[in-house]
């Protein structure tokens, strides 16, 4: 009885945890990066995610990821 209670309550967890993987924002992760006093720890634990994913969005700036392609202009600019 016991058992099939534990089986139970860990597909549901398992379950629940699934959507958690969803695509990260990068560019909110950044954003939270750039203010004075976070480190990749304290926004990975704010935002309930992986260090690693923190991490990626760091190499994905550096690589230059969230460039624009060179004919889109910026929103607001006069044509």
């Amino acid at each position: 009885m016991k058992l099939g209670f534990l089986v139970i309550a860990g597909l549901l967890v398992a379950a629940a945890a699934a959507p958690a993987r969803a695509e990260i924002n990068c560019k909110f992760v950044l954003k939270n990066l750039s203010l004075p006093g976070r480190t990749v720890q304290s926004v990975a634990e704010t935002m309930s995610i992986s260090e690693d994913d923190v991490k990626k969005c760091q190499e994905q700036a550096a690589q230059g990821g969230d460039q624009k392609p060179a004919g889109e202009k910026p929103a607001g600019e006069a044509k």
